[in-house]
């Protein structure tokens, strides 16, 4: 699959309650590719609540032209103080390709530094090849390996904001002085 053009008009911001609905029509756009899907653990609305309403969590929009397009959500303090977690990023098929995923992590490792965090946390399924290669181009190393319901196995990696920043490709350069 080739890359295709960077979009123009999408933007990146944290989302609200007015974004409720927006969210979930992402989320189960993409459940099914999910491995295990996201409506194996929870209710998809319950996850979208329980988010916008801890002061502790929150969603992260990508917007094109008035349309949801990806999404993710973090977690402030997770399981021990100044540790945040990235998980449950999305984005529409028809949009991958184009920066949108990375801008999205990029845009929540800074809201967690923001907010004192030192490191990031990020989760996915070892069968996420592309999460996989976007992780490790974004810095993150392997730290655990999991297996789930004794047929799935999740990875997690870390990445640690005092980190030196990997070097970066022409593109890149260009790409985050937007």
């Amino acid at each position: 699959m080739l890359l295709q053009e960077p979009l123009e008009t999408f933007t990146i911001c944290e989302a609200n309650w007015n974004d409720f609905n927006d969210i979930l029509n992402l989320l189960n756009a993409v459940d099914n590719e999910f491995v295990p899907s996201l409506t194996e653990s929870e209710n998809l609305r319950v996850k979208i609540t329980r988010i916008l309403n801890d002061r502790q969590r929150g969603w992260i929009k990508a917007v094109d032209a008035d349309m949801v397009v990806g999404g993710v959500a973090v977690i402030y303090n997770y399981r021990r103080p100044q540790l945040g977690l990235i998980e449950t990023l999305a984005v529409l098929p028809e949009f991958r390709r184009q920066g949108i995923g990375i801008r999205l992590v990029q845009f929540a490792m800074s809201k967690l530094f923001q907010n004192g965090m030192d490191a990031s946390l990020i989760t996915t399924w070892e069968t996420n090849k592309a999460a996989l290669a976007m992780y490790e181009k974004l810095g993150f190393k392997t730290i655990m390996r999991s297996k789930v319901d004794g047929s799935y196995f999740k990875l997690f990696f870390m990445r640690s904001f005092e980190e030196p920043p990997r070097s970066q490709t022409r593109f890149s350069r260009f790409w985050n002085r937007r």
